[in-house]
């Protein structure tokens, strides 16, 4: 019996990750390709205007934990969005200290005219699946995500921080 790629791991083509990548790579280029070329948005900011949109009004924090994306990476994208004024931050009378950061008429607008066109492109990739399989695939998926989640905290203090500035390894290496 053959093993599957999954469960033989013996090249790069093997690897979850980089088999996820490729996908994603793929038909991300069609999102992008709407972003940009309708929309004049990027990928990452049309993650953005859809949680915000889907999820109302949000801390920067609170949205850049949901997205599991950097606070900084988050806030430039924020600040991004605010100058195509697309989003608008808001500081409660009653807490100075923090914003929460909503979607503007035209970026709502946006999200209605770009989510049905994304779902489209999703549901064409995922027609490649019976519907069983697909249930079966939800499942895996999920289940993949608590684990990475548990495997990440398990981890993180042991691996390396990275330098890519300096196209080196992190801290005591020569």
């Amino acid at each position: 019996m053959s093993l599957s790629p999954s469960q033989r791991l013996a090249s790069i083509d093997d690897l979850l990750l980089y088999r996820l990548g490729r996908l994603s790579s793929v038909a991300g280029a069609m999102v992008v390709r709407l972003c940009e070329g309708g929309y004049g948005i990027t990928r990452r900011e049309w993650a953005v205007v859809a949680q915000l949109y889907e999820n109302g009004g949000l801390p920067p924090s609170a949205l850049a934990e949901r997205m599991q994306r950097d606070r900084a990476r988050t806030s430039r994208t924020l600040t991004a969005l605010g100058h195509k004024q697309l989003v608008l931050r808001t500081i409660p009378a009653n807490d100075r200290r923090s914003a929460l950061v909503s979607l503007t008429p035209a970026g709502r607008q946006i999200y209605e005219d770009l989510m049905p066109q994304v779902q489209a492109i999703n549901s064409q990739i995922l027609s490649a699946l019976q519907t069983d399989e697909a249930m079966r695939f939800d499942q895996a998926l999920a289940r993949l995500q608590v684990r990475a989640q548990s495997l990440l905290a398990e981890l993180s203090p042991d691996l390396p921080k990275a330098n890519r500035r300096q196209g080196r390894r992190g801290k005591g290496v020569a």
